[in-house]
């Protein structure tokens, strides 16, 4: 009981870990993985134009909000500034600004040496995995590999294999953490790729790590809501 409930409060951790990340990188310290051609990193290319004043400006549409609104993810960016430029760790952020729109979608802000250094941290949340180390960051789960790979290198479905005990165990919490939050993280790094707002979408399948069975599928985002 005492290890399960060890298992729960990490896990939890971890996964609240990963749904803030939803609304900022900002906060992040060291550098995330170069977008770099390769098996086993990123391999999109895609890098968009500059505008006159030297900024890539990219806009996530309101399916990729992720439980937030676009003034909520403004505010909390701000105050994430706040933190670092007092822990005097401004200087790691990963993009220049996250601005609300009045539309109710929200744009980053970043320069064209920060955009790759954004994107991967995308790319390597996607699957679960730390932005940094490219390790997996849930013990539950014993592999995430994305799919339906495009021509450009574009990952269009993400297969996770989980501990069926541990994900029945709290089924809604750990569907949400294997399902809904890398399903955004792939969303906006799909956009990050030149991918329209509009036609950006994830199919997530769950299996079962030791039968290798179906637990569940998922496509995202969900129409007709």
């Amino acid at each position: 009981m005492v290890k399960q409930k060890r298992r729960y409060q990490k896990g939890a951790a971890l996964a609240l870990s990963l749904l803030l990340l939803l609304g900022s990188l900002a906060g992040c310290g060291g550098k995330p993985q170069e977008d770099a051609s390769g098996a086993d990193g990123p391999t999109n290319t895609y890098t968009p134009s500059v505008n006159e004043d030297g900024q890539i400006v990219i806009t996530m549409p309101k399916t990729l909000l992720g439980g937030k609104t676009a003034e909520e993810l403004e505010t909390e960016d701000k105050e994430q500034r706040q933190t670092a430029a007092k822990e005097g760790t401004l200087e790691q952020v990963v993009y220049n600004a996250l601005l609300a729109n009045e539309d109710g979608t929200f744009s980053y802000y970043l320069t064209i040496e920060q955009y790759p250094k954004l994107k991967a941290a995308y790319y390597w949340l996607g699957c679960l995995r730390d932005p940094f180390t490219a390790e997996i960051s849930q013990e539950f789960v014993a592999a995430a590999d994305y799919t339906d790979l495009d021509e450009n290198g574009v990952p269009w479905g993400l297969t996770v294999s989980v501990d069926a005990e541990t994900y029945y165990s709290m089924e809604m919490w750990y569907s949400a953490v294997v399902t809904v939050a890398p399903a955004v993280m792939l969303g906006r790094y799909q956009v990050l790729c030149g991918i329209s707002g509009e036609e950006w979408a994830v199919h997530v399948t769950v299996k079962d790590a030791d039968s290798g069975k179906a637990i569940s599928e998922h496509d995202f985002p969900t129409r007709g809501e």
